[in-house]
């Protein structure tokens, strides 16, 4: 029996194997970020709530698999994005995008992660908390969105390896993302890529063009 997977007893009362996460390929269930409310939401429509029923100040995710990439997508032009994908409190196989100032957060996460330790380490290899924090333009004061700040924790490695077997099973990624006209940043060892030879890669982790102040992140609810 793999690590991802656990004896339950059937309809029939028989002892069998099943995963404990729970996966559609390539159709992983959908969280999003509103960087124009600073708030967390399932398919665009369903807060994420605490125990008391308010909006989540800080949403708390282990990535698996990841991606930084370049694209065109949800009818805009080209710009680029994160995708991450972790398992919920549900056992469900999610995805969380950021793009705009959020994604340089992210990206110094990265950078920290490789520099800082003894040996390099990439989010796969942590426990991310984003918060959401209010900025307002420095050259419009009437404009004003949510930036997505990071703070992380290093993952347990049975955790980590788990996920890791389980990727490793199972193609991990989002059909309506996934385009040929990606150009990647950087990407983890566990994301299932479209065949190789079409995938076009750039840069060192941390080359990106600059991010608009506002319109970027404030159209992030599209995704």
């Amino acid at each position: 029996m793999k690590s991802y997977q656990q004896e339950t007893i059937s309809k029939h009362g028989e002892p069998i194997i099943t995963d404990i996460f729970r996966y559609i390929e390539g159709e992983p269930k959908q969280y999003r970020y509103n960087s124009q409310t600073g708030q967390f939401n399932i398919d665009g429509d369903t807060p994420v709530l605490d125990k008391s029923g308010k909006p989540i100040k800080e949403f708390t995710f282990q990535p698996f698999v990841y991606r930084i990439f370049e694209d065109g997508l949800f009818n805009r032009n080209r710009e680029p994005w994160a995708e991450l994908f972790f398992i919920d409190a549900l056992n469900c196989v999610s995805s969380i995008m950021f793009n705009g100032t959020t994604l340089t957060e992210l990206r110094g996460v990265m950078k920290k992660l490789i520099y800082a330790g003894d040996e390099p380490l990439t989010l796969c290899d942590v426990v991310l908390t984003v918060r959401p924090e209010k900025l307002t333009s420095k050259a419009d004061p009437t404009k004003s969105w949510f930036i997505g700040r990071f703070s992380y924790d290093l993952a347990q490695a049975e955790t980590v390896q788990q996920l890791a077997e389980y990727a490793a099973d199972y193609p991990i990624y989002r059909r309506d993302t996934l385009k040929q006209t990606a150009n990647y940043f950087s990407f983890s060892e566990t994301f299932a890529l479209p065949s190789a030879d079409t995938i076009p890669v750039s840069g060192a982790v941390g080359e990106l063009p600059a991010p608009s102040e506002t319109v970027t992140d404030v159209q992030a609810e599209v995704i």
